[in-house]
């Protein structure tokens, strides 16, 4: 069954992480407070999609699932534009460390390792764009489908139970430094994944006990983005895996938003927006063009709208979607048959 408030749902989720990656391209300060509280709701965007993959992977996939095929659609249009989009940054990447810098400098002479091996650590952490982690870190979530079959037969006791151990971990794990040990943030997410599932095997019942409480998800999630500013956090939490830093209080904010989004779209489950629908259908290919954009306009020095202004931050965000989306429907149309595997739609 269509559910016309999950698309709504990707679509706000695709500003979120283009918002969160757009700060140092308009010149803003955030030198307020207010700022502050801002930059922590919109940081750490990603686990909305998580939450909506984990439960798309039930709605979507679990009735008529086979695993061959599903990693196979997987690997075609989300590896493989992934493959192909990363080429240039990584070769740049891979020539930048000859000068000193870089993620992983060469160990040893020769091509194999001066080239081959910094590329391929390149490709298998997704260290060279913004956002680019994501992708072997869902590629490798993907391939762990057989567990979260198991995870969906289990009772709901069960269900909550793991969730909540899994979550206690994730607080105390944090997101990896710079985002490259793949397996933390496989465990990092595992739990927002597995509460999409739960929320989609369960969905009737988490709209009945969520009804008429957006209000208090809300509150309580600008409540948690205060607390974090105040405890002088700011953005997400990073760290090596086995040092102590206190408790990640972005998971908590974002798994709260991500069950206020599900519950209060509900209410425009009938309405209709092209734009919205649009925007949900590419959000893929704008979750893989806009890294490259930005990686583009750093490159060259190219400064944006520099003002320290919202209205210049929404401006450029709403400009760079909308670009992404344009170059994303001028793909297809050129290359019907193949733009899904160039760029993900």
């Amino acid at each position: 069954m269509h559910l016309n408030a999950f698309n709504h749902f990707r679509a706000v989720a695709i500003l979120f992480i283009v918002a969160g990656h757009s700060f140092d391209m308009t010149g803003m300060e955030l030198d307020r407070y207010i700022d502050l509280v801002l930059v922590n709701l919109l940081k750490g965007g990603t686990a909305l999609f998580v939450f909506i993959s984990g439960f798309l992977f039930h709605h979507v996939f679990y009735p008529k699932f086979a695993y061959r095929s599903f990693v196979m659609k997987k690997v075609k249009a989300v590896f493989l534009p992934y493959l192909l989009l990363g080429l240039l940054p990584v070769t740049v990447a891979v020539l930048a460390q000859q000068a000193g810098a870089g993620y992983f400098p060469a160990d040893g002479e020769g091509v194999l390792a001066q080239y081959l091996v910094p590329g391929l650590k390149y490709y298998l952490t997704g260290r060279f764009l913004d956002a680019y982690w994501y992708i072997p870190f869902i590629m490798v979530t993907f391939l762990l489908s057989p567990l979260h079959l198991l995870f969906i037969r289990l009772t709901i006791r069960v269900q909550l139970g793991l969730v909540l151990l899994l979550s206690v971990v994730a607080m105390l794990l944090h997101r990896p430094v710079d985002n490259i040990a793949v397996w933390q943030s496989v465990l990092y997410y595992s739990p927002i994944y597995l509460m999409g599932i739960v929320a989609s095997v369960h969905r009737a019942s988490v709209h009945q006990a969520l009804a008429g409480r957006e209000l208090y998800l809300l509150l309580a999630v600008v409540g948690i983005a205060v607390l974090q500013v105040e405890l002088g956090h700011i953005s997400n939490y990073h760290k090596p895996a086995f040092e102590y830093a206190g408790l990640d209080l972005m998971f908590v904010q974002k798994v709260g938003l991500c069950f206020f989004f599900m519950q209060f779209l509900t209410r425009f489950e009938g309405y209709h927006s092209g734009a919205a629908h649009t925007l949900a259908a590419t959000s893929f290919t704008v979750f893989f063009i806009h890294p490259l954009l930005l990686w583009w306009l750093q490159v060259n020095e190219i400064t944006v709208f520099q003002q320290n202004a919202w209205w210049v931050f929404v401006l450029f965000v709403a400009g760079l979607t909308l670009f992404c989306v344009l170059l994303a429907t001028l793909c297809r149309r050129l290359f019907p048959r193949y733009s899904r595997y160039l760029v993900g739609y």
